[in-house]
């Protein structure tokens, strides 16, 4: 293996920092938060411990980086699922947001780690936003309904609420029944695309 220095010169800018993020990804999923360091993901990328520094500043800002991945990554889940299924925008945002986190469960917990994170970081706040935006532009408001922003926040309140009940085994063993159709946690995530479930 190259040494560190000489690996780095291989990389370009933009290629150094998505190899440094994917490195943290990785850890992130496989063993959690606490895996994810400055130089375990130096080390896992191939280069000095200098570079997540010079590209991030410090963990917190590598954290905050990742964290609005994953929040890009939850846009596109959106995107997709709105371009090949069937059902309402609000339906389909809280089906997305639950799935997502379901599937995702370590990165959507980072997310929301205000402790860790720098939330005014322009990445992170950037992506945020997108996100928020996104939201709200697929729950158009009704007659009966009234203020998207209400919508918006109705449904955001629905999909988290759920998304964090389903993480914690909170929903499935409070209300799931062996044998029934809501018994696991694919189960109740299902449900969230169901437009009876999820009318606003």
């Amino acid at each position: 293996m190259d040494h560190p220095d000489q690996q780095e010169k291989s990389y370009h800018h933009g290629d150094l920092r998505r190899a440094i993020l994917d490195a943290a990804e990785r850890r992130l999923t496989e063993s959690g938060i606490d895996a994810v360091t400055i130089r375990a993901c130096a080390r896992d990328a191939g280069v000095s411990p200098a570079a997540p520094i010079h590209h991030f500043g410090s963990l917190k800002g590598l954290l905050s980086a990742l964290a609005a991945r994953g929040f890009e990554q939850l846009v596109a889940r959106l995107d997709a699922d709105l371009a090949t299924r069937t059902g309402s925008g609000p339906s389909l945002l809280i089906g997305a947001y639950v799935a997502f986190a379901v599937s995702s469960p370590k990165m959507f917990d980072l997310m929301w780690r205000e402790d860790v994170l720098d939330p005014d970081g322009g990445d992170l706040s950037c992506a945020r936003r997108v996100a928020l935006e996104r939201l709200q532009a697929h729950v158009k408001p009704t007659q009966a309904s009234g203020d998207e922003r209400i919508r918006a926040i109705r449904a955001w309140s629905i999909a988290h609420g759920l998304a964090t009940l389903l993480q914690h085994g909170r929903m499935q063993k409070a209300l799931g029944a062996p044998g029934s159709a809501l018994s696991t946690t694919q189960d109740f995530a299902t449900l969230a695309y169901d437009d009876g479930f999820t009318s606003l």
